[in-house]
């Protein structure tokens, strides 16, 4: 797929506005940033703020009823092809705990249906580039274990090596350090720095990191259905907790 970037601006959100139903309150309102590759940037606010409608909109998974979007030059939502090199990591409730999987299927399944075929099995490099992914997040002792058999934080670290294993430009990750100890959390943002340091964007909505993991980022947009501040982590984390947030 040919990709087009304008200069370095991997993602350009413009006066987004979302409605949800026969909701008179927009869930956002008029939201405006960039993000270019070889950033790290994180959505910071409480709860019921907007920032897992954001990070759909990015995806191409909710569609604004005002503004739009660009994702590597190309609208997400009437251009579903450009989410091939999007890695999205929904939150650990968005995912069926039931389901008679390991964690290597986990982890396995989105590369088999996007760089390879369900139906053919997967490759030597799939088989490679998901163990490798496993290693990375600490995983490989787990690998053989049921998904529902994994504590929070570790199933937070497969749903990152899933993405991780599909190598993509952009990864949009919603709340991913909400089930994780200080040590998964450690593990991840070295993982996601590398990333970073290999130029490609990384967009992670939370509302609580530990201090020692913000100097990680980049910048921060403080999210509150619009957006109410911008600009280095530990100053838009004050204004937030001043607000009240974590």
């Amino acid at each position: 797929m040919k990709v087009e970037v304008r200069g370095k601006s991997a993602c350009i959100v413009r006066n987004v506005t979302v409605k949800y139903g026969s909701n008179p309150h927009p869930a956002l309102e008029n939201v405006s940033f960039e993000a270019s590759l070889g950033e790290m940037v994180m959505i910071a606010g409480p709860n019921g703020g907007g920032k897992s409608t954001l990070l759909k909109v990015i995806v191409g998974l909710v569609k604004p009823v005002k503004g739009n979007v660009k994702v590597l030059g190309r609208d997400p939502f009437k251009d579903p092809a450009i989410r091939r090199l999007i890695g999205y990591v929904p939150q650990i409730t968005d995912l069926n705990l039931s389901a008679p999987l390991t964690l290597r299927d986990l982890v396995m399944l989105p590369r088999l249906a996007i760089k390879s075929s369900p139906w053919k099995g997967p490759r030597k490099e799939d088989i490679e580039s998901v163990e490798r992914s496993i290693k990375e997040l600490g995983l490989e002792d787990h690998a053989d274990k049921r998904i529902s058999e994994l504590s929070g934080g570790m199933l937070a670290r497969a749903l990152i090596a899933r993405v991780l294993a599909l190598d993509p430009i952009l990864y949009v990750m919603d709340e991913p350090f909400e089930s994780m100890d200080w040590e998964s959390e450690e593990i991840t943002m070295k993982v996601l720095r590398r990333e970073k340091e290999r130029g490609k964007l990384i967009i992670v909505s939370e509302h609580h990191i530990s201090d020692d993991h913000i100097d990680y980022f980049d910048r921060t947009l403080l999210l509150k259905r619009r957006i109410i501040a911008e600009g280095r982590p530990r100053d838009v984390i004050e204004v937030y907790r001043r607000l009240g947030g974590s």
